[in-house]
């Protein structure tokens, strides 16, 4: 295996990484808002329960004339003293289900406080394997320099043949260099994307034609689309190696990797 196919050997296993954490994080995310939902139920019953367990107390305790007022009314004091009696037994049983209810609810906050924490792990994973990622793509990007030679993608789907203007093709070297440095102020990573997609659509040839569709160029613009471009719109030719980076620069930042065929 070259030091290319080790690389990226090593990204696409830190992009299965990204994706595993991505799915635990989002699942973490579930959990939460499922506790949260939780405790704001058990609390909502306990405050029910603190009204409870308020009226009956002061029904019991902190109104002298209530329980006079029970006695009274009753028809013998036998069912007096059952009517006060139940009136306590109630609010002892409100209370004793107020307490179970805050330590429900006590343990559903530390649940939750221990998922934060997972989920704040998941996260700063998540950045080490996103530091990564970029370390690897700017190193990949490195060696294609140096190398003077594309990276590697198994999943490249080759576009149609291409042929060539009648002009002498630039040297490679210099035009995997415009390309880099059209793509610089996006990063490593779209470096080495527009390298695989100009390797792939043209094979570094700035001069080649799709004689079937007419689109030409390094990252094959088709005649309306480089119309449309910047660089298009400023007279610019569309077999400049220049301009043509540019233009596809332009068209990544807005539009991704969509209107490419190549992948």
């Amino acid at each position: 295996m070259s030091a290319d196919d080790g690389l990226i050997a090593q990204q696409q296993q830190i992009m299965q990484q990204l994706a595993q954490v991505a799915t635990a994080i989002s699942a973490l995310d579930d959990k939460i808002a499922g506790t949260q939902a939780a405790i704001d139920t058990t609390q909502q019953k306990v405050d029910k329960e603190r009204g409870e367990v308020r009226v009956l107390a002061r029904t019991v305790y902190a109104q002298p004339a209530s329980p006079l007022l029970v006695i009274f009314s009753a028809s013998s004091p036998s069912d007096a003293l059952t009517r006060y009696s139940d009136l306590k037994v109630a609010a002892e049983r409100a209370a004793a289900t107020k307490a179970a209810l805050d330590r429900d609810t006590d343990r559903l906050k530390a649940d939750k406080a221990n998922l934060e924490k997972d989920r704040a792990r998941q996260v700063a994973m998540q950045q080490d394997l996103s530091d990564k990622y970029q370390q690897l793509g700017d190193a990949i990007a490195a060696q294609a320099v140096r190398s003077q030679k594309p990276v590697p993608d198994q999943t490249q789907t080759p576009a149609a043949p291409a042929t060539t203007a009648n002009t002498p093709p630039v040297a490679q070297g210099s035009i995997q260099q415009i390309i880099l440095d059209a793509f610089a102020s996006q990063g490593a990573g779209a470096q080495a994307w527009a390298l695989r997609i100009a390797k792939c659509e043209s094979g570094y040839n700035p001069r080649a034609v799709n004689a079937s569709s007419g689109a030409a160029g390094l990252f094959q613009f088709l005649p309306s689309t480089w119309r449309n471009m910047p660089q298009g719109k400023a007279g610019k030719d569309v077999f400049d190696p220049v301009a043509n980076a540019q233009a596809a620069a332009y068209y990544y930042s807005t539009s991704g990797a969509g209107p490419w065929v190549c992948r």
